[in-house]
């Protein structure tokens, strides 16, 4: 049976469900700007690698430190790619949360309309009760009154 106490039970958990789908979407988003983020440093390191082996290095120190750089860039661009991937899968499980309370909000949201159609149509089933009540005393008020 609906009630008023029902409905505002029901707002009050929908109310919940929505600042959780709005924490899982500052989350996804989180995670979606950090993934940017490794994407764009291992462009720019990958870039950088590119440089390094068109430039010629005259002294042959320089070409050493030069090529221990470039390795040490490449074990950080390894580094980083992996990085990459947990993130991605990070944001594959963020995506999969946001999903699921976006569903939970949606099960809450139909439930309390349900619950507000059915608190309405009790208010209309009162009312009609009521309004019919008043038209049957009128009417035996009529009938008293014209039969006396």
């Amino acid at each position: 049976m609906s009630t008023p106490q029902a409905v505002q039970r029901l707002e009050l958990m929908l109310r919940l469900r929505q600042s959780d789908v709005d924490k899982q979407e500052t989350v996804v988003r989180d995670k979606h700007q950090l993934t940017q983020r490794y994407q764009k440093n291992i462009s720019r390191m990958e870039s950088l690698c590119q440089h390094l082996g068109a430039s010629a290095v005259p002294h042959p120190a320089l070409a050493i430190n030069a090529g221990a750089f470039k390795h040490s860039l490449l074990n950080f661009i390894t580094l980083q790619k992996q990085d990459l991937a947990l993130g991605d899968a990070d944001l594959a499980v963020a995506r999969k949360d946001l999903l699921a309370a976006v569903s939970r909000r949606e099960v809450m949201d139909k439930l309390g309309e349900q619950e507000r159609m059915a608190l309405q149509k009790l208010r209309e089933r009162a009312l009609q009760k009521q309004s019919d009540e008043t038209a049957t005393q009128a009417h035996l008020r009529r009938r008293v009154g014209i039969g006396a």
